[in-house]
């Protein structure tokens, strides 16, 4: 009931008790007509409820894209449609001035903010078509639709929900760091290459990519093609790259590692190497079954299903309860990547400050010349000094490293890695 609904209802009531004991029949029937008034309008509530239910009792929901990115848009429209053919309920007409539809959505989706409707009526329905723009990763609750309901007196109204409720999937926020992370696999080729030029008897040819050796370009077929095309070895295949996750405790630099791990996984992809994403539990629950997870995560780029692939992976992410555990989980995603690294692997690791057992087990990859590292600062002094030593051993490991803190822009980040680190 509303609040003019209390107040005719209480109104009559008072009346006809009060024309009972004066003895006034004028009294009493205007508190009875006051009763009946909202009698009426529940009755006519109920019907109407009764009514929509049965004639419109299809509800659905479309979100584009799906899965969303965290920092991006999305649309959403929501249908509500008659089942009949021939509808003899017009939403357009009999209905336009007692119904009003809303949806219910996860805060994290709209940034906290209600959501700007537009709602079109017809013969056929009403549709809801709204904007969202998600802000944190996850798997977010949106609907049901709720349909408000009035009578004509406005001393009542129902909320009807419509549909069921739809988990929406949303993407980290990724970065498009392509251009220096061609030039970077171009770096882990030429170390793995030194100085030789292949010939043409054991190499193939393929497009320049940005970081390309230019020793290796045949200037012939470039010429006759029109576009710049680079001798690639057969026999060396497809350099595969690791991007290792170490998950901070805290909530935001936790999504900024997640978000740098998952823009440098798909940066890779989008150059042409498959790569996996390993570390914070992802592809297992325990270190024993971690080699699945690695084996699963390396399929090639088919259509954008292996980026697709990629990002799923980051959606269900859990923070760690303490430091302990997520060096417990960094420590696992090492040892199973010592135990199944390729020859001539590229290891991407995004890390926070470690303890110096992980320290030691990550200095076998800095052999190779093809790690690179991104250590995580913080805003205390003490968190810096720990980054800094953690830095300062893996670079005289062999790794190449650089330093960040989460209000760094990534783009800068990588690009100053790429170029040497700092």
């Amino acid at each position: 009931m509303t609040s003019r609904g209390v107040g005719v209802g209480a109104s009559g009531l008072v009346m006809t008790v009060l024309g009972i004991g004066l003895a006034s029949p004028i009294l009493v029937w205007v508190g009875i007509a006051m009763v009946v008034s909202v009698t009426t309008a529940a009755l006519w509530l109920v019907t109407s409820v009764m009514v929509f239910t049965r004639r419109f009792p299809d509800t659905s929901r479309v979100v584009i894209p799906n899965p969303l990115s965290a920092g991006g848009i999305g649309e959403v429209a929501v249908s509500i449609r008659t089942a009949a053919k021939r509808p003899r309920l017009r939403l357009d007409r009999a209905l336009a001035s007692q119904l009003d539809i809303r949806e219910q959505a996860a805060a994290e989706l709209t940034n906290g903010l209600p959501a700007k409707a537009t709602v079109t009526r017809s013969a056929r329905g009403l549709q809801l078509d709204y904007h969202l723009s998600p802000t944190q990763r996850g798997r977010w609750e949106l609907g049901p639709a709720l349909v408000k309901v009035t009578e004509p007196l406005g001393m009542m109204w129902a909320s009807i929900p419509s549909g069921e409720a739809q988990s929406v999937p949303v993407w980290p926020l990724v970065v498009d760091l392509t251009a220096a992370t061609g030039a970077l696999m171009g770096q882990a080729d030429r170390v793995a290459m030194g100085a030789r030029t292949p010939s043409a008897d054991d190499s193939s040819l393929r497009e320049y990519r940005d970081g390309d050796d230019l020793r290796r370009v045949h200037w012939k077929s470039t010429a006759r093609r029109g576009s710049m095309v680079v001798r690639a070895d057969e026999r060396e295949g497809v350099r595969p790259a690791t991007v290792l996750l170490d998950l901070p405790v805290n909530s935001v630099a936790a999504e900024w590692a997640i978000s740098a791990c998952a823009s440098i996984g798909a940066s890779i992809l989008a150059t042409g190497h498959p790569v996996r994403l390993v570390g914070a539990g992802i592809g297992a629950g325990e270190a024993s079954r971690m080699s699945a997870g690695l084996d699963t995560a390396k399929a090639p780029d088919n259509g954008g299903g292996s980026r697709t692939h990629l990002l799923n992976t980051t959606l269900d992410l859990a923070l760690p309860l303490s430091r302990e555990s997520s060096l417990e989980r960094t420590q696992a995603a090492i040892d199973a990547l010592a135990l199944h690294i390729s020859v001539g692997e590229v290891i991407v690791a995004v890390l926070d400050p470690l303890t110096s057992h992980a320290m030691a087990s990550l200095v076998p990859f800095g052999d190779s010349g093809r790690a690179w590292a991104v250590v995580r600062t913080g805003d205390g002094p003490r968190h810096d000094e720990r980054a800094d030593h953690t830095a300062t051993a893996l670079r005289r490991a062999g790794w190449t490293v650089a330093t960040a803190s989460t209000r760094d822009d990534l783009t800068a980040v990588w690009s100053d890695l790429v170029a040497g680190g700092n």
